[in-house]
């Protein structure tokens, strides 16, 4: 089972989690397997250097609890409705024969060979991921589809991944769309309106209105 990364963590209490907040710790459960849940507050820092990695929602981690460690996968992160920062975590424990529902990034290459985006056409992303089910040590860092050879009109979809062993899509029984490339939008050209100079009429009237104009005096 391969380990993404160690996160800092300490036990904590119920109640007021504030104070774990000031000391730069985001309150969090572990849960899942046979133990009971455990409460602890995890390094802010050393848990915002995992997430700017990237594939934070498809790596396993190992939680530092002094002596004790505990690898977990990321379920759920809690944010404050204003600044947006984590304020709560949800971890769930795993081990080799943990099978786990997780979402794996989807990255698009070669779109410089692709002839339809070339050709100006525009590539619509359906899916950024892909969620399935699959054993703890076999998580997919991220499928990687290319775009060469591909035309404007071309559909990318499930059946362009190849998935490991194990591994199902929790969507089952579509070859559900991944992304399209789209033929290039054409602006229509604003419609020309009719002006007193083409018609000549109201100039002719404004004419006649001061020749009108200057009689009456």
């Amino acid at each position: 089972m391969k380990i993404s990364g160690n996160i800092p963590a300490k036990e904590r209490k119920k109640g007021n989690t504030n104070p774990y907040l000031n000391e730069g710790l985001i309150p969090s459960i572990i849960y899942g397997g046979k133990a009971d849940p455990t409460m602890v507050a995890v390094d802010k820092i050393q848990l915002k250097k995992r997430f700017d990695e990237g594939g934070f929602y498809s790596k396993i981690f190992e939680i530092e609890l002094g002596d004790k460690k505990e690898a977990v996968i990321v379920k759920s992160i809690q944010r404050n409705k204003v600044k947006h920062n984590p304020i709560h975590i949800d971890f769930q424990r795993v081990d080799e024969k943990t099978r786990i529902i997780i979402s794996v990034p989807v990255e698009l290459i070669d779109q410089e060979n692709s002839p339809g985006l070339k050709q100006g056409g525009v590539l619509n992303v359906v899916r950024r991921e892909i969620e399935l089910s699959c054993l703890a040590n076999n998580i997919p860092e991220k499928f990687v589809i290319s775009l060469e050879g591909k035309e404007i009109g071309d559909d990318i979809r499930l059946s362009s991944v190849t998935l490991g062993e194990g591994m199902k899509p929790t969507i089952l029984g579509r070859d559900f769309m991944l992304a399209t490339i789209q033929a290039p939008k054409v602006e229509k050209e604003p419609e020309v309106q009719e002006t007193a100079e083409s018609t000549g009429e109201d100039s002719e009237n404004t004419e006649e209105k001061k020749e009108e104009e200057k009689a009456a005096e």
